[in-house]
């Protein structure tokens, strides 16, 4: 491309007679010797004359394509840098225009259907014509286009660095972070004031509530000395976050138009891969071609307002996760009360059951010690009522007797040897010498049957 340097004409004489233009504010402009006064509408509009008869009716560019933006009805605009000689954001560039005919017109040449994405860092070499629009802005209006296009010296370096990431496995370590389950910590790097002022009112207000801290790393994205001031601070950042890493987050924010030629750089890249912490880049705007860094990132957004939304979603998820977590801790208080009541419930009525059990045995020794004694009882009585007895003992030697009857004596302690004596308070003695006292007995009658 061709750069062509205009110098200031010699002064030209003033023609007699009245002015041509006057100045807005009804006056006519004053004499200069070094030439006319013009206003800015013709000075765009002499400049615009200057560049049409300064270029040819039409030019072949060789340039390569930055980016490519839809418009309306079809058309595309083209972003052109030059293909060498320029390093990051230094380079010029310039806008080109494909209509709806020149598409169809280079489809035609081509034999098949063409988008012009398909231009997209690429190495192309375009016929245009110029033209100088009213906001003076130099617009090339695309054509024709040649089919021996090739990608791009700068889409092959970014090639290369690409696949040594993806070789070293750093391509992808950042997508297999998690995400922060409780965020505590923000580091922001950002170029003085480019979209930092978006989101900083934010941060800030969270830091002064206590919901986190936020570190404010500012350094450059562009220019020299920009790549190691950069790789510096994401290493300073990892220190900050160093031991908790699980409740960080890294922010790379700059606002859209604004270069940012280290985010292309294999430093930076590496740097951004080998953190334990997550890295969001969200720099310029959604036209914006992706980065290297934003490949290599946790995650890459289109705007740095779009960073405050994403800090705010951690701590709400972080939030509502506590909120489940209390809730769950409540149920469970709820369900080890009713555990421990049941738990009582239980243990109150198996030692019901237990002493139940108990009594029941008690009530069937009972009813069988009766029963023991109501037999003795009626063997003694029988054997008393017995005429052929012949057998007595003696009070002072009371004579052995057989197993299972028992003795019966009166209150003196004398023997019952008959039916008529047993009467009054009478004492039972078993064969193992226990005793037990008898209600009173009542005489008995004979007349009674």
């Amino acid at each position: 491309m061709r750069i062509h340097e205009f110098r200031r004409a010699p002064p030209a004489a003033l023609e007699p007679g009245p002015p041509s233009r006057q100045l807005g504010c009804g006056r006519a402009p004053p004499s200069d010797p070094d030439g006319p006064v013009l206003d800015l509408h013709e000075l765009w509009a002499r400049a615009g004359s200057a560049m049409r008869t300064g270029l040819p009716r039409r030019v072949r560019v060789c340039a390569t394509v930055a980016g490519v933006r839809p418009r309306r009805q079809g058309s595309h605009d083209l972003d052109l840098i030059p293909t060498h000689g320029f390093l990051g954001g230094s380079a010029p560039k310039l806008n080109a225009h494909i209509g709806v005919e020149s598409r169809a017109a280079i489809a035609t040449a081509l034999g098949r259907p063409f988008d012009p994405r398909e231009l997209e860092r690429q190495d192309v070499m375009l016929t245009c014509t110029a033209s100088w629009l009213s906001d003076a802005r130099l617009r090339l209006n695309v054509v024709a286009l040649e089919p021996a296009w090739r990608v791009s010296e700068a889409e092959l370096e970014r090639a290369r660095v690409l696949d040594g990431l993806s070789r070293a496995g750093l391509l992808e370590a950042q997508r297999r972070l998690s995400s922060p389950v409780h965020l505590e910590r923000v580091s922001v790097l950002h170029p003085p004031g480019q979209g930092w002022d978006d989101v900083s009112a934010t941060l800030r207000a969270l830091a002064a509530a206590g919901h986190l801290r936020v570190d404010d790393l500012e350094c450059r994205f562009d220019g020299p000395g920009a790549i190691p001031a950069l790789v510096r601070r994401l290493d300073e950042a990892a220190g900050l976050h160093r031991g908790r890493e699980d409740r960080g987050l890294v922010l790379l924010l700059r606002g859209g138009g604004s270069p940012a030629g280290a985010l292309d750089a294999r430093e930076v890249a590496a740097a951004i891969g080998t953190l334990t912490v997550p890295v969001v880049v969200a720099v310029g705007h959604r036209t914006d071609a992706a980065t290297i860094a934003d490949i290599v990132a946790w995650a890459s957004l289109p705007t740095p307002s779009e960073a405050r939304h994403v800090v705010l979603s951690l701590l709400d998820d972080a939030a509502a996760r506590a909120e489940r977590a209390w809730a769950d801790l409540v149920a469970a208080l709820d369900d080890l009360e009713r555990t421990a009541c049941r738990a009582r419930i239980a243990a109150c009525e198996a030692v019901a059951d237990a002493a139940e059990a108990c009594l029941e045995a008690a009530e069937r020794r009972a009813a069988t010690a009766t029963r023991t004694l109501e037999g003795g009882l009626e063997q003694t009585l029988t054997l008393l009522g017995a005429p052929d007895r012949t057998a007595r003992t003696t009070p002072d030697r009371p004579a052995a007797w057989p197993e299972g009857f028992v003795r019966l004596t009166d209150a003196a302690g004398h023997p019952i040897t008959g039916l008529e004596a047993a009467i009054g308070p009478l004492t039972l003695t078993f064969a193992d010498g226990r005793s037990l006292a008898v209600v009173p007995v009542a005489p008995l009658d004979p007349t009674i049957h």
